[in-house]
């Protein structure tokens, strides 16, 4: 194992201290969001609300051949990636094949994925995008997301025959929802409402998972857009670099 210099660790801290600083003032930074955003609060929104939406679910079927092309084995867990993930991510099962976040685009992968790659270039405030498989007996436990800032986009590409049993269950204002995937249906949800996920199938579900900018004017979109940056430049997002780097450079070694 490498040490660490000083200097390294006083910029990796320093990361670590603008996200946790972006934690804190989450419900701050919540109320100026909404308070200019250009969408009610609300927990799931209409498959209409944006149109690259319906551009993606023309063309599902092609972007299904593609991310089921890619060998299961060469797509990492979530939790070997993102020790930020914690107990979320705790079920190996869970595997986040990445094509780009928070600017990081990763070449590689996206070479792969041609068609897929070329749709979600033309999505607006687009700030990640992963094939996300949910293996048979995966659970991801209950949690939220960070900012209402984001939405968080679901395109099922491949989904168990047993769907009634593989699904994600939304807590909205009205109490808890559940929301089975249907192949070539969106779901667009903001995930700071709290969510859980099962697949208690013996097949594993794959969708194409995005997070885009919510719409907001004024103050609003200056202060995400920054908040957003200071995500980038954290350590949890460095983290998920480095280890993807790392994976791409022992596959190409």
């Amino acid at each position: 194992m490498s040490v660490i210099k000083e200097p390294t660790q006083k910029r990796l801290l320093g990361r670590k201290s603008l996200f946790q600083i972006g934690k804190d003032l989450r419900p701050r930074l919540d109320r100026l969001i909404m308070k200019d955003s250009l969408l009610s609060d609300q927990a799931v929104f209409d498959r209409n609300t944006f149109k690259w939406i319906g551009l993606l679910e023309q063309n599902w079927q092609q972007i299904r051949d593609e991310a089921t092309r890619i060998n299961t084995a060469e797509i990492p867990s979530l939790g070997e990636i993102s020790p930020d993930h914690g107990r979320i991510a705790a079920d190996r099962r869970w595997r986040s094949f990445f094509l780009t976040g928070y600017g990081y685009k990763r070449a590689e992968n996206c070479a792969r994925v041609p068609l897929t790659s070329t749709l979600i270039e033309q999505i607006p405030g687009l700030v990640t995008a992963v094939f996300s498989v949910l293996e048979a007996g995966c659970h991801i436990p209950r949690h939220y997301g960070m900012t209402k800032g984001m939405l968080t986009y679901h395109l099922p590409l491949k989904v168990p025959k047993d769907r009634e049993h593989c699904w994600i269950q939304i807590e909205d204002k009205d109490g808890l929802k559940v929301h089975p995937w249907a192949e070539g249906q969106s779901l667009l949800f903001d995930d700071t409402y709290n969510h859980e996920v099962w697949n208690n199938t013996t097949e594993d579900r794959y969708v194409l998972l995005i997070q885009v900018q919510r719409p907001c004017r004024g103050l609003a979109r200056i202060v995400l857009k920054t908040f957003l940056w200071a995500v980038r430049h954290s350590r949890f997002v460095q983290d998920i670099k480095q280890h993807l780097d790392n994976r791409r450079d022992t596959a190409a070694a």
